[in-house]
């Protein structure tokens, strides 16, 4: 039994790798040709005098033209992978449960809830590769605009334009130059010749000043072509699995140079915790749980496995189906008891517009919010206009160009933003309505009379929320955060101004080893991934010695935001005083999806003091929690419900473990106090 294991999962790792290398090689045409179209359009639309760049006009308007190039060659490209990749992938995992055979059959087959999450996450995996198409479309443009401001020559602006999309593989018009970049594409996966590529690379880097590691569209497009087709594998693999009632794991896959120690360690066996090498999935999470490596990726582990381009997978198994050492089927194999299919889904009864949307906002699994999701009472239709949550009447208001929000990752923000409103008013309106259950839901309820003001009593039962069993948290969270304002907002300019005599003297080397030596420091919440990913979904490539990313890090490292309200104070920065405000420090990087979320979130937690999203007069008209304190005002049912608001649409993000981080770091008393509002759900 243990060899049919083996060779289902080898077969649906082969099936990948087969698809890998065919997609691969369609990219790689499909990078030429934004090359060359580029390129092209850039010396057909860019006027020159001497060789150089002259007109910012027209540097402003290839914009657009240069979207439509990516948008005509890569998302053709991203809709082939997502549908006929996803499709035949979905194919061999039906064909690898049913070799095993050991399965009650209707768990074999794909089901309808397979058929929904394979959907679901192609819409998921397209909006992905559309957001690099986005960010190289800004890229290329920011560059053309740069060299023109500079009056740059025009072979250098080629030269960034055709690196920034192939990197070490773009064209040249040297003969030598193409003929290596040729020969490390054809050859950079041949071990055998591993030595000769790493030669020519050389070459290419000290002679032609090629960067192979540098930020280009090959690179991530290239990584998320291998981790959608593998993280769709996964996904649906443990969906299946979980169906099943399948609990235990097997790691498999090969090894090659750049694997990873702890799959290295996992295939090898220097890990197992029995003799035929398997594990429970409580112990594989907290296996990834106490161990941090370069390239690990949050989420479930039994998805993102070792992280950015791994090449394992997980295969579940029944441990009745090893025995021992000789790890051979029993005379008589036991399937495992199938969980109870519950008759409806795991978000109750809902709309037939609920059922399309909440799979994409909170997830095709079960969670603390698809539990209270599912005591709510189904959505009434959606209705046209800006985006808000009406708690009088149950109705919830959404632009219709954001509504698709498998293809609108803003859409997508301000859905489950608006239906955090929705579950914040709903629930608190059910424990108005049952004392027992809010005494267990509450337990120092019937000790603190505080707590169930807004949440129990004081208010119209429209206006009964269960973020108010927070508000004390947020008024602690208030007094550190604008005390810290005072303090950091001068220390963070002086480390600014130091940060650029280094980058006068020493240049951007010397600076990006120190702005990442910020970011690997104890203090600092987020790694170079993870700052790398929140500044990519902005549409900023993560550059340690840019401008961007350097006021990002440094932001984040002294607890501050941009602030629309903020006042002018006085300081002191290399030996001069400089009147500050937090409305001068750079947004760039705070502007649109979860980071402007999270801004939202920290301006309803401090009134504004930092932050930024909804107005003063907003929160000021709203009632008061009855929290109040002198030099920090008070808390009114605004701050409570958008702070909630907020936590639930970056909790169900697609980087809520990034965003969890940053919660915490800036707000912890509030998030400790949603997180435990959220784990009482089961008590519902």
């Amino acid at each position: 039994m243990a060899n049919i294991i083996e060779q289902a999962t080898k077969y649906r790792i082969r099936g990948i790798e087969i698809s890998e290398a065919e997609y691969y090689q369609q990219l790689t045409k499909v990078l030429d040709k934004i090359e060359d179209d580029i390129a092209s359009l850039a010396n057909k639309m860019l006027p020159i005098t001497d060789g150089k760049l002259i007109n910012l006009q027209q540097a402003i308007a290839i914009r657009p033209q240069i979207k439509a190039i990516l948008e005509k060659h890569y998302l053709p490209f991203a809709d082939r992978v997502v549908r006929q990749g996803f499709s035949k992938q979905a194919l061999r995992v039906e064909k690898a449960f049913k070799a095993i055979g050991f399965i009650p059959p209707e768990f074999q087959e794909l089901t309808k809830g397979d058929l929904a999450l394979v959907k679901n996450l192609k819409q998921q995996y397209f909006t992905q590769f559309k957001d690099i198409s986005n960010t190289f479309t800004r890229t290329l443009s920011d560059k053309v605009y740069q060299n023109t401001l500079l009056g740059s020559e025009f072979t250098e602006l080629e030269k960034e334009l055709r690196q920034s999309i192939n990197g070490i593989y773009s064209s040249s018009n040297d003969p030598q130059m193409n003929k290596l970049v040729d020969y490390v594409k054809r050859n950079k996966d041949d071990l055998s010749k591993a030595t000769l590529v790493d030669k020519a690379v050389k070459t290419l880097q000290t002679k032609f000043g090629a960067d192979r590691a540098g930020n280009n569209m090959k690179r991530y497009a290239g990584q998320l072509l291998n981790d959608s087709l593998r993280d769709f594998d996964a996904t649906l693999n443990f969906n299946k699995s979980k169906d099943a009632g399948l609990t235990y794991v097997k790691y498999y896959g090969d090894i090659i140079p750049t694997t990873r120690q702890i799959c290295r360690s996992l295939v090898s066996g220097s890990l197992n915790k029995r003799k035929n090498g398997l594990f429970t999935i409580d112990e594989v999470k907290s296996m990834w749980g106490s161990r941090s490596w370069s390239g690990k990726k949050f989420g479930n582990p039994l998805v993102v496995r070792g992280g950015y381009n791994c090449r394992h997978q997980w295969s579940f198994v029944n441990p009745d189906w090893y025995e021992d050492d000789a790890e051979v089927l029993k005379t008589k194999p036991l399937v495992p008891t199938p969980k109870e299919k519950k008759p409806t889904s795991i978000f109750g009864s809902v709309s037939e517009e609920e059922s399309s949307l909440l799979p994409i906002a909170f997830g095709a699994t079960a969670s603390n919010f698809t539990r209270m999701v599912n005591k709510l009472p189904k959505l009434p239709p959606i209705k046209k206009g800006s985006a808000k949550y009406m708690y009088f009447t149950d109705d919830i208001h959404m632009p219709i160009t954001q509504r698709n929000i498998s293809k609108n990752l803003h859409g997508k923000y301000i859905f489950t933003h608006e239906y955090g409103h929705r579950i914040d008013h709903k629930i608190a309106n059910i424990l108005s309505k049952d004392k027992k259950l809010a005494e267990k839901f509450m337990p120092t309820l019937t000790t603190d009379a505080i707590l169930g003001e807004g949440v129990m009593t004081g208010a119209t039962e429209y206006q009964l929320q269960i973020s108010n069993i927070a508000k004390k948290a947020v008024m602690a969270d208030r007094v550190v955060i604008k005390n810290n304002i005072k303090k950091a907002l001068g220390v963070m300019e002086q480390e600014k101004a130091d940060l650029a005599k280094v980058f006068l003297k020493d240049g951007s080397k010397k600076l990006g080893i120190m702005v990442e030596d910020i970011i690997k420091s104890k203090k600092f919440p987020l790694t170079i991934d993870e700052v790398t990913i929140l500044l990519r979904e902005q549409g900023i490539i993560y550059d340690p010695s840019d401008l961007n990313t350097v006021q990002f890090v440094l932001q984040i490292k002294h607890k501050l935001l941009h602030s629309t309200t903020a006042k002018w104070s006085e300081y002191t920065i290399n030996n001069e005083i400089q009147k500050l405000s937090l409305q001068q420090i750079n947004f760039e990087a705070w502007r649109t999806n979860g980071n402007l979320m999270f801004s939202d979130y920290v301006g309803a937690i401090s009134n504004n003091e930092m932050g930024f999203g909804h107005s003063l007069h907003y929160y000021k008209k709203s009632k008061s929690t009855g929290i109040t304190q002198r030099g920090y005002g008070t808390i009114t049912n605004k701050h409570t419900t958008e702070a909630f608001a907020n936590y639930t649409s970056l909790s169900n993000s697609e980087h809520k473990a990034i965003y969890k981080k940053l919660m915490n770091h800036y707000a912890p008393n509030t998030t400790s106090s949603f997180d435990a509002i959220m784990e009482r759900s089961n008590l519902l």
